[in-house]
Parts: structure tokens; C-alpha cells; sequence
């Protein structure tokens, strides 16, 4: 293939088609970006705004040719399909802490293997999901939520910090000194479009 014929591809196909290699860039996602199914049932107009930027997000990804590194979802995980609503107050136990570890020490071995080349391999950052018990990093939701569902307890209140999940992935990066940011969609969306 000819140089002018191949400079009309995108640059991810140009790399390809010319049988180089080149840096890849990586985005780390929270579970329920690639795999809405798995969120805690509810009114999805509510979401509107969220899947709008979850939309516009997977847009530029896959336009820019970034690759997409799905983290698991501890609630799915723990507690199926079928759960509640959950505040992070709720996990924040022994089992939860020590499940969400386990859940992403294969993930981050992938993250590690990757930033350990970075000539070939550019990790963005990981996306949380704002406002979640597990998956937020700058906003969650909380409240003394326990006994019987009947109780009726009152509506959890969005606070400043992280889930829980994304405070141990946190943590489990700066034990690795792996130095990857934790983003919003928001964020990432922002990036992706400066690429």
C-alpha cells in the first residue's frame, strides 16, 4: 500500500495497514458503562442525563479506536440482579471490602502489566460512576439504612468521596505505585475529545 493511499485511513488503521505498532490508549470503565443491565433496577428516565454522557463517551472510545477495560460490579456480583438500593454505608464491611479486593486483583494486574509499557500503552485514567455506593470517586450516596424494608428509611443523601469499591481500587493502585487518575464520565469524555 502506498503512503497517500494509506493516509486517507483513521490512524488506528494506518498503524495496521503499514504493519507498525504505536501507542494504544486505554480507558479502565466502570462495569455498568459497557453493561447498563447490571445497575440496580429503577426509573431509567431518572438516568437520562447519565446515559447521554454514557452514549457520547462509548461514541468517542470506539471512534478514536480506545480500548476498553471493563472492571466487575461488586453488587452484581454479591447480590444479582434482583437487590435493593444500597447506600456505601452498607458496604462498608468486612466481606464487601475484602470481596471487592479479590474482584479486582485481576483487573489491576492487567492495569499493572500495561503501565509497566509506556511506550506502547497509555492508561487514561479509570471511570467512575458519580453518585454510586461502590463506583463513585468524588460523589456517593449515604444514609443509616438498615433493618426491615418495611421501615421505610428516609432517602440517602449524595456526599462528597468515594464508594467503597473505587476507595480500594484506589488504594490498591497506590500500593502497586501505579499511577493511573480515577475519572468521571465526564472527565473522560473531555479527554477522549482532545485525542
Amino acid at each position: 500500500m502506498t503512503e497517500p493511499e494509506c493516509a486517507t485511513y483513521p490512524a488506528y488503521l494506518r498503524r495496521v495497514k503499514s504493519g507498525g505498532t504505536g501507542m494504544k490508549d486505554i480507558l479502565v470503565v466502570s462495569h455498568c458503562i459497557l453493561n447498563t443491565a447490571s445497575k440496580v433496577f429503577q426509573d431509567e428516565s431518572e438516568l437520562e442525563e447519565e446515559y447521554i454522557l454514557r452514549d457520547r463517551l462509548l461514541e468517542l472510545a470506539v471512534g478514536k479506536h480506545v480500548q476498553l477495560l471493563q472492571l466487575p460490579c461488586p453488587e452484581f456480583i454479591l447480590y444479582g440482579s434482583r437487590r435493593w438500593g444500597h447506600v456505601r454505608d452498607q458496604f462498608m464491611h468486612p466481606h464487601f471490602r475484602r470481596a471487592s479486593r479479590e474482584m479486582l486483583r485481576p483487573v489491576i494486574d492487567q492495569i499493572e502489566e500495561y503501565s509497566s509499557y509506556p511506550d506502547d500503552y497509555r492508561l487514561i485514567g479509570v471511570v467512575s460512576v458519580e453518585g454510586s455506593p461502590s463506583c463513585g470517586m468524588h460523589l456517593t450516596c449515604r444514609a443509616d439504612w438498615r433493618g426491615e424494608i418495611e421501615e421505610k428509611p428516609g432517602p440517602p443523601i449524595m456526599e462528597e468521596g468515594p464508594g467503597v469499591f473505587m476507595e480500594i481500587l484506589s488504594e490498591e493502585l497506590t500500593d502497586r505505585s501505579i499511577h493511573v487518575p480515577v475519572i468521571t464520565m465526564e472527565d473522560a469524555t473531555g479527554i477522549l475529545e482532545k485525542l
